[in-house]
């Protein structure tokens, strides 16, 4: 009977074990649902100030949009009449106005085509400069007593301009 009652004692303490157990699992698990249902809360709020902000930007934008057509048709209704003058000093005023757009066009045009020219002109008479440097170079090398292969390598100058330089100098 002792161990009758120690087993039943002993089952009685695992039952209110696993009741703690299961009671402070559950109590765990109503709290994150706790915070789910906060967090959920939070969402449905944004989630509709979002659409009623999604709401009252389509209207605006309807407005913009009547507001456009609007203004379109209006622009398009005094064309219509300014074209219904036929008033030739207009046409000459629009035609000036594509005139300046053209002429403006071609100075940039031909502003460009100055500013190459001048650097091109620059950089032919730099080059033809050093060739006259270069060319005395040669002759004042050869009457010094170097040979053409030496003037070649040290003026860094092809052996065969060198050779012609010194034919035309009548060196050679």
């Amino acid at each position: 009977m002792i161990i009758e009652m120690l087993a039943f004692l002993i089952f009685a303490i695992v039952l209110m074990l696993l009741i703690a157990y299961f009671y402070y699992r559950d109590k765990g698990i109503v709290k994150q649902l706790e915070a789910y249902e906060v967090a959920i809360d939070e969402l449905n709020r944004r989630l509709h100030n979002v659409e009623k902000k999604s709401d009252n930007d389509k209207v605006y934008m309807e407005h913009v949009s009547n507001f456009s057509n609007e203004l379109s048709k209006i622009e398009e209704e005094l064309n219509d009449r300014l074209d219904d003058l036929s008033d030739p000093l207009l046409k000459t005023i629009r035609a000036i106005k594509d005139m300046e757009v053209e002429v403006k066009r071609i100075n940039e045009s031909v502003n460009e085509r100055i500013n190459k020219l001048e650097e091109n002109t620059k950089l032919s008479t730099m080059s033809n400069s050093a060739k006259l440097i270069n060319e005395k170079a040669i002759v004042e090398l050869y009457k010094a007593g170097y040979s053409a292969a030496e003037i070649a390598k040290r003026e860094r100058t092809p052996i065969g301009e060198v050779e012609l330089i010194l034919r035309i100098s009548n060196l050679r």
